[in-house]
């Protein structure tokens, strides 16, 4: 836990936040039954609420808000019921970020960079499971380990694992200014997003993907060579 905190302090927000494309969010006049609908689905308790694109939110929307009358305005906008949004900055220390929330009473902030566009949203939660590990309730959909071993000298990863956790499994000195995580590192030597099935060496790993979109990969089989 002492370690977790000392992280804390040095990791910036950014590298603790679920990413923009990760985050269920509602566009303004969404109406209201839908909003509880996704809530049903997806059981998250707030929501960002954006204009036009992710870059322009206006606000949150908290399903506590609304619970109590949301079937009697059913057909109304979530604009009209949300609470102002709370902004940080990516590159700010993490526990700082813990420590501000905590003193305004607040449970979530979206991240944004230098140029003040949305990088993603980090809750109170993210940062203390940095501290005591992963917390589940009845709703989370059990999440998977970053790493999951097959045999002596393979395993699989998800790729959100960051390069200095790899370097420390693994033993091996890693010196990329420009990825910060194993998704980043694969993404920089494949020149592109490699295909399902698809190999890339770095050194003595031998990375294959196993789960991937048009957009990204999310998941690879490591092998030491």
């Amino acid at each position: 836990m002492i370690d977790g905190i000392i992280k804390m302090k040095e990791r910036a927000v950014g590298k603790l936040m679920v990413p923009k494309n990760e985050v269920v969010a509602l566009t303004h006049d969404t109406r209201l039954d839908h909003a509880v609908a996704v809530y049903q689905q997806r059981h998250f308790s707030r929501y960002p609420v954006f204009f036009k694109g992710m870059d322009q939110i206006v606000g949150m929307l908290y399903i506590k808000d609304i619970f109590s009358f949301w079937n009697d305005y059913r057909d109304y906008p979530v604009v009209e019921f949300v609470r102002l949004p709370y902004f940080v900055y990516e590159d700010r220390p993490a526990l700082n970020v813990f420590l501000e929330l905590q003193r305004l009473k607040l449970s979530l902030a979206i991240v944004i960079d230098e140029f003040g566009g949305v990088s993603g949203i980090v809750t109170v939660e993210d940062l203390i499971e940095e501290v005591v590990g992963e917390i589940e309730d009845e709703f989370d959909v059990r999440k998977k380990p970053l790493i999951e071993k097959i045999s002596d000298n393979e395993c699989y990863l998800n790729t959100r694992m960051e390069i200095d956790d790899f370097a420390e499994r693994f033993g091996v000195a890693i010196d990329e200014e420009d990825a910060s995580t194993v998704g980043g590192l694969i993404l920089k030597h494949a020149d592109r997003i490699p295909k399902v099935g698809e190999e890339i060496q770095y050194k003595n790993f031998l990375f294959t993907i196993v789960e991937a979109t048009r957009r990204k990969i999310n998941k690879v089989k490591v092998r030491i060579l």
